[in-house]
């Protein structure tokens, strides 16, 4: 297949399939966190999630947080004999959503359910697909991007961000936050300089991602910095990767999990790391530092981000006064516009459908339903009448 030029690229990277947020793979957890003993409550893109292991298959599950019968969430329950029960009345649910016990009725209404969503787990994370089931079995199996495929020391981990997924990957897109926001960890002030940023599309759909874009950064007041060149990648819809020319290659996942707020999803290849790694007290120091002085970087960040998104709420504009160096931001911006458009305000969960309101009745015998609050006792059958 003949390669595209950047005008078809830019068009397919603007495209209604290139900015469909909900037909992806997401790592939202780590699969060490994921057990047998407890669920876990998350959202993906708005809709609360309820996360566990079946314990007997080991397999990592996610449902709808709601219990069909009273609304409760489900993530504040436990797992019992092998079932994932509501602690409110202790209906339990099988791995595929279907309830299978109700302790205070004989008989189980055929709807009570709840909506299972795809999951599987690769590199180390747990995986949910939150769009179209049709769709799942055609898309490309997840995995972890990287720019490079070098042998190098891998590091990874998930942090929770009251921040908007938006903002953090305009974040990582930004090169001339580095001197300043960074100033005690990555960065030196004294590396601020003119910055020259270059954009391009690119084509990652034969690697299983889609249509992205790639900067280049460029320093030309300080040649000593061109030795290393930085190269940036945005693949949508939240993978951001650096790769600093042979040093090390780092992809961040910015996971829309609700409005405000994201899970921030990294994985690190350092080459320098090689030798350390070769020693077990070495091993220990490396699993300890990272994840500190990762988390260090990132608090950097989200005092910044999170006086941003307060502003942004109260009506500021996230772009006044663009400069060159705003060039994948600006990038960027316009493919999020594009994702909020599509959907009337974007992929956002928009509420619970009232499809099974009154499962309560489903299998009983309609006479057994009184006047309004009453109740009426019909043999083993029964049942109050809330509407």
């Amino acid at each position: 297949m003949a390669s595209r030029t950047q005008e078809e690229l830019e068009d397919a990277y603007y495209s209604e399939a290139n900015t469909d947020m909900r037909n992806h793979w997401y790592p939202l957890i780590a699969s060490s966190t994921l057990t047998s003993e407890k669920p876990l409550g998350q959202h993906i893109l708005g809709d609360p999630i309820v996360m566990y292991r079946d314990p007997a298959t080991n397999e990592a599950i996610t449902l709808v947080d709601k219990c069909p019968h009273r609304s409760a969430p489900l993530s504040v329950g436990r797992i019992m004999d092998g079932k994932l029960e509501c602690r409110y009345h202790g209906w339990q649910f099988e791995s595929n959503g279907v309830c299978s016990k109700v302790p205070s009725n004989y008989k189980i209404p055929a709807n009570a359910k709840v909506r299972k969503y795809p999951t599987t787990e690769a590199d180390g994370f747990v995986w949910v697909w939150p769009g179209d089931l049709d769709r799942v079995n055609q898309a490309p199996k997840p995995a972890i991007y990287f720019q490079t495929q070098r042998d190098w020391v891998q590091r990874s981990g998930v942090e929770v961000l009251d921040i908007d997924s938006s903002l953090l990957n305009e974040n990582f897109l930004d090169p001339a936050h580095l001197p300043f926001t960074h100033e005690t960890t990555i960065g030196k002030r004294s590396n601020s300089t003119v910055m020259t940023v270059s954009c391009e599309f690119i084509d990652k759909t034969s690697e299983g991602f889609g249509i992205g874009i790639e900067g280049f950064v460029s320093q030309p007041e300080r040649p000593d910095l061109e030795k290393v060149q930085q190269k940036f990648h945005f693949i949508p819809p939240c993978i951001v990767s650096l790769d600093f020319g042979g040093m090390g290659d780092q992809t961040f996942y910015c996971v829309p999990t609700r409005k405000g707020h994201c899970n921030f999803v990294y994985s690190q290849r350092f080459g320098f790391l090689q030798s350390a790694e070769k020693f077990f007290l070495g091993r220990a120091m490396l699993n300890w530092y990272n994840p500190q002085y990762t988390r260090k970087i990132l608090m950097e960040d989200y005092e910044m981000l999170k006086g941003q998104q307060e502003r942004l709420a109260q009506g500021a504009n996230a772009m006044n006064s663009p400069v060159p160096a705003d060039l994948m931001i600006k990038t960027f911006r316009n493919w999020w516009r594009k994702v909020m458009k599509r959907e009337d305000g974007g992929p956002w969960f928009t509420g619970f459908s009232s499809d099974m309101e009154d499962i309560l009745l489903e299998g009983v015998p309609r006479r057994a339903v009184g006047g309004k609050g009453k109740v009426v006792k019909t043999g083993k059958d029964k049942v109050a009448e809330t509407a």
